[in-house]
């Protein structure tokens, strides 16, 4: 784990909730993925969650939990209003095969957005692990996918960046698309 992201134990502020972070998910050039657990009271129930951390590889940097910009020519500005509106295009879809946003925020000198945490594996993945997959298998997800990018479509948004990796299976049957770009 490098410095530049979020230590295990960190509590973040939404607007909904706070959330502990787990883990790292993964990093791109725009953002930080963790896991995370909604913190609770005693009656409520503990749920795990994605957050996306908007962080430019190249730009950002980290002061404790703070992120700290260069802003090139204002291109730390420019990217993280890109990505508050994809996260709210993002809240206002409702289908079964794409990620649901629940919240999104600002915090720490940056901004986040949280979606339900999907267990399972990415379509890359599981084709890696079966080696191929049938044709019906493979018509099942196309349908599912297709299915989600009409939905955005009609709503005027794009994905910007569809491959397996992209795609998470809830199982063997379900699609969910993920990482908007």
């Amino acid at each position: 784990m490098t410095s530049t992201q979020l230590q295990p134990g960190t509590v973040i502020h939404g607007t909904h909730n706070d959330y502990r972070i787990e883990r790292v998910l993964g990093q791109g050039s725009f953002g930080i993925t963790y896991l995370a657990k909604n913190m609770v009271d005693e009656d409520e129930v503990e749920q795990l969650f994605c957050i996306k951390e908007f962080f430019m590889r190249d730009i950002n940097g980290r002061e404790n939990t703070s992120v700290t910009s260069s802003n090139r020519e204002g291109m730390f500005d420019y990217y993280k209003r890109k990505f508050e509106q994809e996260s709210d295009h993002l809240s206002r879809l409702r289908h079964k095969n794409i990620v649901m946003v629940v919240d999104a925020f600002r915090e720490n000198s940056t901004s986040y957005y949280v979606m339900q945490y999907i267990d399972g594996q990415s379509l890359d993945s599981l084709i890696a692990a079966k080696g191929r997959l049938s044709t019906d298998e493979t018509v099942g997800i196309t349908r599912q996918v297709g299915s989600a990018l009409s939905c955005m479509h009609s709503k005027g948004m794009l994905h910007l960046d569809v491959k397996p990796a992209n795609v998470m299976m809830a199982d063997e049957k379900t699609a969910i698309l993920i990482d908007f770009g």
